[in-house]
C-alpha cells in the first residue's frame, strides 16, 4: 500500500524563459559503503527516486542536491523515520542552464531511511522538495513557509527550516516546489538476532563505559538545566543499581552538578566481574577544548562502550564526536550516540578511521557497532536509555540488541549498524587474559613483568591508564625472550596522550614473553596492563 507523505502529483514542467543551453552528464557520485541494520521498531528502507533542484550556475550540483534532501528529515519524522543523507548514492546527473543565471540539475538518488515500523510498509512515497537548493533560496522559502509548514513555528530559521519541515496539509505554491515520488524497497541490509559481541566485551573481566552528558543550555551550572539532571541521574542511577560502588571522587554529595564535572563509578559484580563507568559533563561537544579531547582519548582506547548523551546539535556535535577520540587496533567498542535523529547525521568518518588501523577491516566496522535514533531523543530520557545498555551488557543471560531497545524510550527508534559480522552466540565465554598486571611509576621508574611459557600463537598486550587516575604517562615495552631494554626497539605504539599503548607478539613456538612499564612523566603514571590470546 502507497503511504504518503504529501498530497499531490509530480510537477513537469521547467523555469526556462529562453536561452537554455542542453543538459551535460556529470560523474555520478557514489554512496559510502551501507552498513547492516538492527531495530527492534524500525526497518531500513531504500527510496529511489528521480529529481530536480534549481540555483545559481556556480552552485556545485551535488551541493544543490543534498541541500534540497535534508528536506526529507523533517518530514519524514513526522513519519515515525528518518533519511541517512550520508548514505546518499547520486546517478544520471545533469544540468542545464534555465536563464537568468540559474540552473536546473536533475538526477536520480538512491536514499536509506529508518522506517519507523516493521510492518505495513510502502511501496511508494510522496515527497515535498523545495525547488531552490541554494542558500538565497532556501531563505526565501523559509520566509515564505516557516511559520505554516513546520512543527515549531517560533524556532525556524534558515539553517534549521529542513528539521522542522512539515508539508503535509500546508499550501505550497507550485513554483516553490517539486514532488517527487519516490520507489521503496526493503533493504537487504536488515538483520535480526544480533548480540554484541559479550565475549570480546568481557574477555578482560570488566565492562569500562564512558559516558558524555552535554548540557541543556550552554554554561548551566545547576540541576535545573535538563542536560545537568540527566547528568545527575545517571550518576544517581550507577549508586543505585550497584549500591557497593567506589566513586572518584569519594565523597559525592545528593546532588552531582557542574560542580563536579567527572564521576567514575567502579563496582564488582555478583559473578566476580567489574563494572567501571567514568561519567563527563560537557557544555556541548561541538566547542569542546583541548582539556576535553586530551581526556576524552585517555578514556577511549579500552572502553568496551562509549555513550554521548545531549544535543546532536543537527549534526555538529554528531560530526564532532567522530573527530574525537583514541582507538585500539582490534579493539571491539560499542558507540551510542544518543541524540535527536542521530541516524540521519552520522557518517563513516569513524568507520575509516578505524578501519586504518585494522587492514584486514576496510569497512571500519569489524570491531565497531554504532548506536543512534531514528527520531528525537528526550533529556528526560538519557539516563534511563543508558542504564538500559549497561543492564543488558551486564545481564546473566545474553540480551540481543532488540532486547535491549525494548528497555528506551520507545519514541526514539533505536538502531544499530555494523553488527553484521557479530558472531557471538549464548554459551560463548571469553577466555581469561593471559596477563592482567597493574601498578604506578614514576618518571623514569621500571617495573618488570613475565608471562609464564605461552603457547605458540599470536597474542596482543595493551596498556590503558588506570580509569580513576588520569594523567601521567607510562611506556610499555614488550619482547620475547628476554626482558625489553629500555630503547624505543621493544617499546609498542602509543594511540595518543597517556599510558595508552598496544603491542602484537606472535610466537611460532611456545616462549616467555617479558614486558615493562616505565614512567615517562614527572607525575605518577597508574596502568593496567593485559594480554589476550588472539
Amino acid at each position: 500500500m502507497s503511504r504518503k507523505i504529501a498530497f499531490a502529483s509530480l510537477l513537469v514542467g521547467s523555469l526556462c524563459v529562453g536561452g537554455c543551453a542542453a543538459e551535460t552528464a556529470e560523474r555520478p557520485e557514489q554512496a559510502e559503503a551501507e552498513d547492516a541494520f538492527t531495530s527492534d521498531q524500525a526497518t531500513l528502507l531504500d527510496l529511489d527516486l528521480d529529481g530536480e533542484v534549481v540555483g545559481p550556475s556556480t552552485s556545485s550540483s551535488t551541493a544543490l542536491i543534498k541541500s534540497q534532501l535534508f528536506f526529507t528529515v523533517g518530514q519524514l519524522n513526522a513519519e515515525r523515520s528518518v533519511s541517512r543523507l550520508s548514505k546518499l548514492s547520486l546517478s544520471k546527473v545533469t544540468r542545464a542552464s534555465i536563464g537568468g543565471g540559474l540552473v536546473r540539475v536533475r538526477y536520480h538518488a538512491k536514499l536509506p531511511v529508518a522506517w519507523g515500523s516493521k510492518t505495513a510498509l510502502p511501496s511508494s512515497l510522496a515527497l515535498t522538495l523545495p525547488r531552490r537548493g541554494d542558500a538565497s533560496g532556501l531563505a526565501t522559502f523559509r520566509a515564505r513557509y516557516g511559520a505554516t509548514c513546520s512543527d515549531a513555528p517560533g524556532d525556524v530559521t534558515d539553517g534549521n527550516f529542513w528539521y522542522h519541515f512539515r508539508p503535509a496539509g500546508c499550501a505550497l505554491a507550485a513554483a516553490d516546489v517539486t514532488r517527487p515520488t519516490a520507489a521503496v524497497t526493503r533493504s537487504p541490509k536488515n538483520t535480526t538476532g544480533k548480540y554484541p559481541e559479550l565475549d570480546r566485551v568481557w574477555e578482560d573481566g570488566a565492562l569500562q563505559v564512558v559516558a558524555i552528558f552535554g548540557k541543556y543550555e550552554r554554561g548551566a551550572t545547576t540541576t535545573s538545566d535538563a542536560g545537568v539532571e540527566a547528568y545527575d541521574r545517571f550518576v544517581g542511577a550507577l549508586r543505585a543499581e550497584w549500591s557497593d560502588a567506589a566513586t572518584t571522587p569519594a565523597a559525592l554529595p545528593a546532588t552531582v552538578d557542574a560542580s563536579i564535572p567527572e564521576v567514575t563509578v567502579e563496582a564488582a559484580l555478583a559473578d566476580g566481574r567489574a563494572i567501571i563507568v567514568t561519567v563527563k559533563l560537557v557544555d556541548e561537544l561541538r566547542s569542546e577544548g583541548a582539556a576535553f579531547d586530551k581526556r576524552f582519548a585517555e578514556l577511549t582506547p579500552g572502553a568496551d562502550l562509549v555513550l554521548y548523551n545531549g544535543h546532536a546539535g543537527l549534526g555538529t556535535n554528531v560530526a564532532a564526536l567522530a573527530q574525537k577520540g583514541a582507538w585500539f587496533p582490534g579493539k571491539y567498542q560499542i558507540l551510542f550516540v544518543n541524540g535527536c535523529d542521530t541516524f540521519a547525521y552520522q557518517d563513516d568518518t569513524l568507520a575509516k578511521t578505524r578501519a586504518a588501523l585494522n587492514p584486514t577491516d576496510p569497512s571500519g566496522t569489524k570491531h565497531l557497532d554504532v548506536l543512534t535514533n531514528a527520531m528525537p531523543a528526550y533529556f528526560s530520557s538519557l539516563p534511563s536509555a543508558s542504564m538500559a545498555l549497561l543492564r543488558g551488557l551486564t545481564a546473566s543471560t545474553p540480551r540481543t540488541y532488540e532486547a535491549m531497545f525494548r528497555d528506551i524510550d520507545r519514541a526514539q527508534v533505536v538502531v544499530v549498524d555494523g553488527e553484521e559480522d557479530n558472531t557471538f552466540t549464548p554459551g560463548a565465554e571469553a577466555p581469561p587474559p593471559v596477563v592482567e598486571e597493574s601498578g604506578t611509576v614514576t618518571y623514569k621508574e621500571q617495573r618488570a613483568y613475565e608471562t609464564s611459557t605461552l603457547p605458540a600463537g599470536t597474542y596482543a598486550f595493551e596498556m590503558t591508564p588506570e580509569p580513576s587516575t588520569p594523567g601521567g604517562d607510562a611506556d610499555l615495552r614488550v619482547r620475547v625472550g628476554a626482558k625489553p631494554d629500555a630503547t624505543q626497539t621493544y617499546k609498542c605504539p602509543s594511540y595518543r596522550y597517556n599510558s595508552n599503548e598496544r603491542c602484537v607478539v606472535t610466537l611460532a613456538s611456545p616462549a616467555k614473553v617479558y614486558f615493562t612499564a616505565t614512567g615517562d612523566k614527572s607525575t605518577a603514571s597508574s596502568y593496567v596492563i593485559r594480554a589476550f590470546r588472539r
